[in-house]
């Protein structure tokens, strides 16, 4: 009974986080999104629209995909596109974030919860601090990718390539049919979230109420199931091979079509006590991997007109890889976003204020304090 009851509030907590984003990614179609993204001076800006506009609609995946039709459309430059891919990657953290302060009233709970969510934040800013200002320099990710585009065929064949990796990429997905009665439920009760303003809002509020249902359960029945055998299986697997996580990760994250959903479940574990940050870490950064995909099939399917949807595709799979290359095979290196997403969690242990402030920071502050830095030496 235990066992199914967890299975039940998994389902619960990811049918919440599929209506949530299907109510907030409704807004990728308004106007305003477009106009945000395609407003871009700088960028610094870029990179903070970026971050924006993928915490408002709460995918990566969507707001690349947005990116790589505009890209491709000459409607934005590939230069202009890279910074707004690199947001993308952190604005996508925002949902694991959201999750973690669901065990805010909890302050041991609230610690592990915390530090096994911005683990992911903590790495993608880290890759980002550290690839922006050689990209800017040297625009290396611009070259390579123009580089691996030039060996691609500028005729139908990459249009037929994509539909084909399309339509098996959605057939391979298999939380469709298994949330789609409740998806469809909602639907019904609400409307489509596509449709007036009010129904995406309240598609949005109801995945909201059903993660936390779900999340006031989880955590009680995991630990009571999983401190036994199953804890023990999970820290061999996990914990003896970083690199079989980093696998899982991209595998899980490529078949759901999501990295938000492959991280957040984490952090019912993460609060439990069940998994560690160090073995999150690396199922983190295979599902930066993994949701690169989506964007890569958008662009092919774009024939030879949209190439440069293509290049700028596969600027953001380029970007993950790198990130992975300098953070992870390096023991001290691999350290740093683990140690810091611990201290990050323990002090937030000790200040829950502290915590929403750090959100605030992480996806509003810093880029703020670096567009002001940017304008204040160019003289803008």
């Amino acid at each position: 009974m235990k066992a199914l009851t967890v299975i039940l509030l998994l389902y619960i907590f990811v049918c919440g986080i599929k209506l949530m984003g299907g109510g907030c990614k409704a807004a990728k179609d308004h106007p305003f999104v477009h106009q945000l993204i395609t407003s871009v001076d700088n960028p610094f800006v870029g990179l903070f629209v970026g971050i924006l506009v993928t915490s408002i609609i709460q995918s990566s995946s969507t707001t690349t995909s947005i990116v790589v039709g505009l890209v491709a459309t000459q409607v934005l430059t590939l230069r202009a596109a890279i910074p707004i891919v690199m947001g993308a990657n952190i604005g996508t953290t925002v949902t694991n974030t959201l999750v973690s302060l669901g065990y805010v009233t909890r302050r041991d709970e609230f610690r592990r919860a915390l530090s096994g969510g911005v683990v992911h934040d903590v790495f993608n800013v880290l890759v980002v601090l550290v690839l922006l200002p050689l990209e800017l320099i040297f625009h290396s990710l611009e070259r390579t990718a123009l580089w691996l585009t030039s060996f691609l065929p500028e005729s139908g064949a990459a249009n037929a390539a994509g539909v084909a990796a399309g339509i098996n990429l959605k057939a391979f997905n298999p939380l469709g049919p298994v949330l789609r009665p409740v998806l469809d439920l909602v639907e019904w009760l609400v409307g489509k979230p596509q449709g007036p303003g009010w129904a995406a809002g309240i598609t949005a509020f109801i995945g909201l109420c059903l993660i936390l249902f779900a999340l006031t359960g989880m955590v009680r029945f995991l630990r009571s199931i999983m401190l036994g055998r199953a804890e023990t299986f999970i820290t061999r697997v996990l914990g003896k091979s970083g690199w079989l996580a980093i696998i899982i990760g991209l595998l899980v994250t490529a078949l759901v079509q999501s990295s938000s959903i492959t991280t957040s479940v984490l952090v019912p574990m993460a609060a439990a006590g069940i998994i560690t940050v160090r073995q999150i870490f690396p199922i983190t950064i295979g599902a930066n991997l993994g949701t690169t995909g989506t964007a890569l099939v958008a662009s092919l399917a774009g024939g030879a007109a949209g190439m440069l949807g293509v290049t700028i595709a596969l600027v953001h799979c380029l970007f993950n890889v790198t990130g992975l290359l300098l953070f992870y095979p390096i023991a001290p290196l691999r350290q740093i976003p683990i140690r810091l997403a611990e201290k990050i969690g323990a002090l937030a242990q000790n200040s829950r204020r502290l915590a929403l402030i750090g959100v605030f920071l992480v996806f509003y502050g810093v880029p703020a304090v670096l567009i002001f830095v940017y304008r204040l030496f160019s003289g803008g």
